[in-house]
């Protein structure tokens, strides 16, 4: 039976002449999107898709018409059964489920009596043919009142598997007669489980190596309840970021394709959200309240910096970083700035999995401070509030630069669950840059000791790095707290909590420490670099901070008025010039605070 496809589908204004066009029966299922193998002639309406797998043919007047216009004579119409199964059984997969008898014969279907349990009887059942390679594997049996069953023993595999060996994507159904209507408009590479809604381990396992090199998935399950269920439990097995959702009017494929808009409905697809990320989209309504009513009853959130540290420390993808710092030194104030700067210096995307700054929108004011130049909430020391222009180009860049990480409800934070979100946020976003702070607030699985649990997870996080081409900057405590005056002296990598390993398997590692005399400035070291190219180990560079925006610059330079979204070109226009009204430095005390206790215990 010929390919006739609706002439409405074809995608262009032209209407006379002649066109070469890409073929929307086939195009979608093809590697090169971008071939035009279509060819349209207007002048006489018709269309012809030279792709051999699809010969597509397209007629802007219907068969009927085009005969009787053109005065043809046609053969007379007698319908003919070129299969090996009954009439009754071809007419009905033509007639009601509109699947035509070539199709049945490209799929190998049978027919056989064979027992059915659910009605304690042998009927007659259509049989869908279970192929691996070459070899019949199992073989699953309908009968005509819908009861089914599987031969004994046989091996659980997806229904079609052979259709997707070598192919990137992949379309997964509910049932063998989806699949086959799914061929009917031209997609070849459709798999079916074997159980319906039933999930099992066992067709997993036996699927999984033609399964894990596919690049995207297309869940194409019944269009109810418990086809919702499954297509979750399959986007969880397969990964949520490399799966999308087709939503069909009817309940399945095979239903749209009865009423004639499967053409259609097979490209109205949901991309899954992908738990635990959040974009600023998402927390919009929430910034705008928090904008407008101003700040909730929550502890004070600390804030961060960057300056001019590239004389001293560069960072390289594929690291692993380890900050520390004292407790209330602003170590995690100053890693935010300092990624912001790389992410827009680099045209980057970041991650943060930071638990202890919640809510997320406040954790996105102190992101939008950063990078606007003013507060989120007032006017500070002759500094303006941010306006709500420059919030709304905040969040218009913050949505596809910046992501925050944290649990759902019911969810634990374990460093498996972690890694998981790393490996869907790079599949899904493009995510350069991972900041975890702090390493405690990220739980271990396993019945390991505390240095074996610490070695092996940060093997992991450099591991991930290098193979993912990744920047992960760890925010880490220390323990080890020695004291020299009354006041405690500068941690290094051996000082953090736990081990040593965090000196010696780390790639890079800095230490922020805030002095608390009469000048009142922040210091960052250099406490590792893998490469002397990097910087200097040991070296260190003076800031102070600048409390409207929570940035932190150079000690004893001239801060400048700028927005970072503007940098560029007012980098191009001024070179920070002097004549741009400097902001006043506030001293790091009144920014978060009485100096930590050193009478008290280290909190953590």
């Amino acid at each position: 039976m010929a390919n006739i496809q609706n002439w409405n589908l074809i995608d262009t204004n032209k209407t006379s002449g002649t066109a070469k066009l890409k073929c929307p029966a086939c195009t979608d299922t093809r590697k090169n999107k971008q071939d035009r193998s279509l060819y349209v002639n207007f002048n006489s309406g018709v269309g012809k898709c030279f792709n051999d797998g699809c010969s597509a043919l397209f007629f802007r007047d219907s068969i009927e018409k085009s005969i009787v216009r053109d005065k043809y004579t046609l053969p007379e119409q007698i319908w003919k059964n070129y299969t090996n199964l009954s009439n009754e059984l071809v007419k009905w997969s033509e007639e009601e489920r509109k699947i035509n008898q070539y199709t049945l014969k490209h799929f190998g279907i049978t027919e056989e009596k064979y027992y059915q349990p659910a009605l304690s009887k042998e009927v007659n059942n259509i049989v869908f043919n279970y192929f691996e390679g070459d070899v019949l594997v199992n073989k699953k049996y309908r009968s005509g009142n819908k009861k089914f069953t599987q031969s004994k023993n046989g091996k659980p595999i997806f229904y079609n598997i052979n259709s997707i060996i070598g192919e990137d994507e992949c379309y997964i159904t509910e049932g063998e007669l989806d699949v086959l209507a799914l061929y009917e408009i031209g997609i070849k590479n459709a798999i079916s489980i074997p159980n319906g809604a039933n999930d099992n381990d066992n067709y997993w396992l036996n699927s999984e190596k033609y399964l894990k090199d596919i690049k995207k998935f297309y869940i194409a399950t019944d269009n109810d309840e418990s086809g919702n269920n499954v297509a979750e439990k399959i986007a969880q097995r397969l990964g949520r970021y490399r799966c999308e959702r087709v939503l069909f009017d009817g309940k399945d494929a095979n239903d749209d394709l009865k009423t004639g808009v499967l053409q259609k409905t097979i490209h109205n697809k949901k991309k899954y959200p992908v738990n635990g990320t959040f974009t600023s989209e998402d927390l919009w309504d929430k910034m705008d309240v928090l904008y407008e009513n101003g700040l909730p009853n929550c502890i004070e959130i600390k804030n961060k910096s960057l300056s001019c540290i590239n004389s001293i420390f560069k960072l390289m993808f594929g690291h692993l970083c380890v900050g520390t710092g004292i407790p209330s030194h602003g170590k995690s104030n100053f890693t935010e700035w300092l990624v912001l700067n790389y992410v827009l210096e680099g045209d980057l995307k970041a991650s943060f999995f930071s638990p202890e700054h919640q809510p997320l929108e406040l954790h996105y004011s102190t992101f939008a401070q950063k990078i606007i130049g003013k507060n989120y909430f007032y006017e500070i020391e002759g500094t303006p509030r941010m306006t709500k222009e420059e919030l709304i180009e905040f969040k218009d860049w913050a949505n596809q630069k910046i992501y925050l990480t944290s649990p759902d409800a019911g969810e634990f934070a374990t460093w498996d669950w972690l890694f998981d979100k790393f490996r869907e946020q790079i599949f899904s976003f493009g995510i350069n840059i991972f900041v975890v702070d702090a390493w405690n607030k990220v739980e271990f699985t396993g019945n390991r000791t505390e240095r074996e649990n610490i070695s092996k997870t940060l093997s992991r996080l450099t591991q991930f790095a290098q193979q993912n081409n990744v920047l992960i900057i760890v925010i880490a405590h220390p323990t080890k707290m020695k004291k020299e005056a009354g006041a405690y002296e500068k941690p290094t990598l051996y000082d953090v909590s736990g081990s040593a390993d965090f000196r010696n398997q780390t790639h890079d590692g800095f230490c922020i420490y805030r002095y608390f005399d009469e000048e009142q400035y922040t210091t960052f070291t250099n406490l590792k670099t893998k490469y002397s190219f990097q910087g200097d180990i040991g070296k260190e560079v003076e800031f102070s901070y600048h409390k409207p925006s929570g940035r932190y610059y150079e000690r004893n330079t001239e801060i400048q008025d700028y927005n970072l979204l503007h940098y560029k070109k007012q980098k191009e226009e001024f070179e920070f010039a002097q004549e741009l009204t400097p902001f006043p430095i506030i001293n790091p005390v009144d920014a978060f605070g009485e100096p930590y206790d050193a009478e008290s215990d280290v909190p953590f």
